[in-house]
């Protein structure tokens, strides 16, 4: 379980909002890389005293993907997908959503090749 030392219960959760790309050449591109780091909830069923129980913490997840929308407060990432002979979008597959309001930060990733190396790019 992960400590959240410097977090606490009603932190300022960030409301950053990544546009998608309506202008891509192509589909893939419309839909923008992204690392998402959020709070999960946190359950265990074995006896614990009333002090432990205080100090149980809500472990931060992390959940890269391209990035399908954020709208009606639900932020939906897709890892996987399908597409035919032109490069459409048929299918996507290991779809997550994610409550925005236990969103801590999400950040856009970029791949970048220079002299014939893959460079990748964080934007915070």
């Amino acid at each position: 379980m992960v400590k959240l030392e410097t977090m606490r219960i009603g932190v300022k959760m960030i409301k950053k909002k990544i546009k998608v790309n309506k202008k891509a050449k192509t589909d893939i591109e419309k839909y923008p890389l992204v690392e998402v780091k959020w709070l999960d909830i946190c359950s265990d069923s074995s006896w614990s005293s009333i002090k432990e129980a205080l100090t149980m913490t809500l472990p931060v997840c992390y959940t890269k993907g391209h990035l399908l929308s954020q709208a009606k407060g639900i932020t939906r990432i897709f890892s996987d997908y399908s597409s035919d002979k032109e490069g459409t979008i048929e299918e996507v597959g290991n779809i997550t959503i994610i409550p925005n309001n236990v969103i801590i930060d999400i950040k856009k990733i970029s791949w970048q090749i220079k002299n014939k190396c893959v460079l990748l790019v964080i934007y915070i």
